[in-house]
């Protein structure tokens, strides 16, 4: 028959507790004036874990948060007309939209559809060539008066 104690099963008892029976035996408390049992705030062994994961926060999750929700704002402000880049370096412009179909003009009569979340950034518009011509004539202009 199994018994659980040492001494019922014919072994001697040793006068040595156990490494179980020493780890389970209760600590004796520090008297209330010490200071040896207040750990404090910053002695307890959360507040490194808690602080990890505030700088985790703050330098990972937070501007994720707020990189996707300027992301989300430009999707849902797409319109005919606006020049866009899509994820794989597609210049191009919005012909259509429906609900997440994006129908991109790449040239005269060429139409691609792309799904909206496949659109990275909306260009600003581009200055026209008579634009960067009356710069480049205005600089000479500068020039040659200096």
């Amino acid at each position: 028959m199994y018994s659980a104690s040492p001494a019922a099963a014919g072994f001697p008892r040793s006068p040595e507790p156990s490494a179980w029976q020493a780890l389970e035996a209760p600590q004796p408390k520090a008297p209330a004036g010490s200071g040896e049992g207040a750990a404090g705030p910053f002695g307890s062994s959360w507040f490194p874990l808690v602080m990890i994961a505030a700088i985790f926060w703050f330098v990972v999750i937070g501007p994720e948060r707020k990189n996707r929700k300027r992301r989300e704002q430009m999707l849902a402000a797409l319109k005919k007309g606006d020049k866009v880049l899509t994820n794989s370096g597609l210049y191009a412009s919005v012909a259509a939209i429906q609900d997440q179909v994006v129908t991109l003009a790449v040239a005269d009569g060429v139409r691609l559809r792309f799904a909206r979340s496949a659109i990275q950034t909306v260009l600003a518009d581009e200055p026209t060539k008579d634009g960067a011509k009356d710069g480049a004539k205005e600089s000479k202009d500068k020039e040659a008066a200096g």
